[in-house]
């Protein structure tokens, strides 16, 4: 991440910043807007994709 509002990866995972909402859409529909609670989420999500 560069920018303050660039997506976030993490592994296969990236979460897609939304200008509109202004904060990284998560699966379910939720917006998360703390940058480092997205990193978090993206990397538990990350981590289950691998288990999966």
């Amino acid at each position: 991440m560069t920018n303050p509002h660039d997506n976030i990866t993490v592994g296969k995972v990236t979460l897609v910043y939304s200008t509109q909402r202004r904060g990284w859409l998560v699966p379910g529909g939720q917006v998360i807007q703390n940058p480092l609670k997205a990193q978090r989420v993206a990397e538990q999500l990350n981590s289950k994709k691998v288990v999966a």
